[in-house]
């Protein structure tokens, strides 16, 4: 079953239709708010790949009444925003479309993936953090913490699942994950240190 859900976007209206466990975003809204030409946009979407392989045909209510429209996964979105060049549109348009890319998917992840409105995320981990796992997979585990989630996250489950800490790592007594050095060592690569945590 999908959930259209309505967004106010800078006095703009965002479609965005929830359906099993996914976001997918309406776009012809966005295209007519920034004043582009829709059947480019789609020609322009449709070209595209990754892009044309994200898009699915949706029903979503219009002025004039039910209409189809492309939608694509709120992943995609960003790609989708940031193929507009700002430089060829109308100049009144220009802030605007700079706006969108810069602001329009965090306005929209935030909405559906932020923590207040999923209160409880220990209950939807596939593991048990109290099972053991071997080292490796928890580092694994927080490593694709930090890629999905950031630095604290990271560093809340690297308590969590046990993992050995130093001095260093604890802030006038509480446990942080902001003083972390972290290493990622990718299939054929060397070890790189990153301290950006």
């Amino acid at each position: 079953m999908s959930k259209l859900t309505t967004i106010e976007f800078h006095g703009d209206t965002l479609f965005a239709i929830e359906e099993a466990g996914a976001v997918r975003v309406a776009l012809k809204p966005i295209t007519d708010r920034l004043g582009l030409d829709w059947a480019a946009q789609l020609r322009r979407t449709k070209r595209d790949a990754i892009l044309a392989e994200g898009m699915a045909i949706m029903t979503i209510p219009s002025p004039g009444g039910a209409q189809e429209t492309a939608t694509l996964p709120l992943s995609l979105l960003p790609g989708w925003l940031f193929g507009i060049g700002a430089n060829q549109v109308k100049a009144e348009s220009r802030a605007l479309v700079l706006t969108y890319q810069r602001e329009c998917h965090d306005v929209l992840f935030r909405h559906f993936f932020a923590p207040e409105r999923h209160p409880r995320h220990t209950d939807t981990l596939p593991f048990d953090p109290a099972r053991e796992e071997t080292v490796p997979v928890k580092r694994q585990l927080v490593t694709e913490a930090r890629q999905t989630f950031g630095a604290r996250a990271a560093g809340s489950l690297w308590f969590a699942l046990g993992l050995p800490i130093v001095p260093e790592m604890r802030a006038t007594g509480r446990q942080t994950a902001m003083d972390f050095t972290y290493t990622a060592v990718t299939h054929g690569a060397s070890p790189s240190t990153r301290g950006d945590l």
